[in-house]
């Protein structure tokens, strides 16, 4: 039996292949038939070749989704056959498997690594699986494999107070993450920067924050947490004029293309500002990730799909409205 992937071939260019459905299972290795997936920027970088040398081409790509068991490796006890799981990068433990090497109809090897998400079934390293505790709204539950826990991870980090005064640089998938945790948490005093206007006159509305579209009218030094979700590295190398001195926290998020290289005032330091990332940790989300689903129960997330549900036989146009920011996060449907 065939199904079909999105494999990346080369720099941009990503083909549907049917790829033969493997029937043998290692250990740690889960057969999982996926239904939603959804792309980030980090996806984007990696399409565009913007993190580095890959090694591993033609591959299958996406790193979040939510599906079903279909088939589980002998002697499993952590899965079943027909839980329905969400499919993340984040981590529950030290990999088990370290991918899969599929073959398509012609005998050619297609590589993937633990966690694949934009095909119909995947061979998922069971690290990168978690049990959802119910079916509703499952398509949803896609931004549960990436963009959710990473800035979960933050507030688990971070003692974030209902007064304090917030900065999110970036009014994507992570940064709007970001200003949902805290408005469920009780956090007012939000401001966010973003150079698409029409996504900020919507959120304002939505959540009645700040709005900024440029760095120069932000006032200066006056923020208790600054959220840089940009990837953009002239924004980061002005964020830590928001960060108020003797105390304030500059946390970096987005993903900046490999190999660029900042300049930073060493004052800030000095003048007691903390730099940080989102894992200041090993990344484990094991016992996090109940919390987190939680949580999202009470997030009202549809506004990041907008009404537009893509096939995956139309990943280039997901993809290209994403670039185009028609979409905040394009939902792809397997079937």
């Amino acid at each position: 039996m065939y199904f079909r992937a999105a494999v990346l071939e080369k720099k941009n260019t990503i083909k549907i292949k049917k790829l033969k459905k493997p029937t043998n299972l290692q250990k740690g290795q889960i057969l999982v038939k996926i239904l939603f997936s959804s792309i980030c920027h980090t996806q984007l970088q990696e399409i565009e070749m913007k993190r580095g040398k890959n090694n591993f081409l033609p591959h299958c790509l996406g790193h979040e989704g939510v599906g079903i068991i279909e088939k589980t490796y002998k002697d499993c006890k952590k899965f079943k056959v027909g839980e329905n799981v969400c499919l993340s990068w984040v981590k529950s433990g030290p990999s088990i498997s370290k991918g899969n090497i599929y073959q398509d109809v012609k005998g050619n090897k297609i590589n993937s690594g633990p966690v694949h998400t934009l095909n119909e079934f995947a061979v998922i390293d069971e690290t990168r699986i978690y049990k959802l505790s119910q079916n509703k709204n499952l398509k949803n539950k896609v931004l549960l494999g990436c963009a959710m826990p990473t800035i979960f991870n933050i507030f688990l980090e971070n003692k974030i107070k209902k007064n304090m005064n917030i900065c999110v640089l970036g009014g994507g998938g992570l940064g709007l993450s970001f200003i949902l945790i805290s408005k469920s948490l009780g956090c007012k005093k939000i401001t966010l920067l973003d150079k698409n206007q029409k996504k900020l006159l919507y959120l304002k509305k939505k959540f009645n924050i700040n709005i900024f579209s440029s760095m120069e009218k932000i006032k200066r030094e006056s923020y208790d947490i600054v959220v840089e979700c940009t990837g953009n590295i002239k924004i980061f190398e002005m964020s830590l004029n928001l960060v108020k001195k003797f105390g304030g926290k500059m946390i970096v998020v987005g993903n900046y293309d490999k190999n660029l290289l900042s300049k930073l005032d060493p004052w800030h330091i000095i003048e007691g500002k903390t730099l940080k990332g989102a894992w200041n940790s090993e990344i484990n989300f094991k016992n996090k990730f109940s919390k987190l689903e939680n949580l999202f129960k009470k997030l009202k997330t549809d506004f990041y799909f907008s009404s537009k549900i893509y096939k995956l036989i139309e990943i280039n146009k997901a993809i290209a409205d994403f670039k185009k920011g028609k979409v905040i996060r394009p939902l792809i449907k397997m079937r």
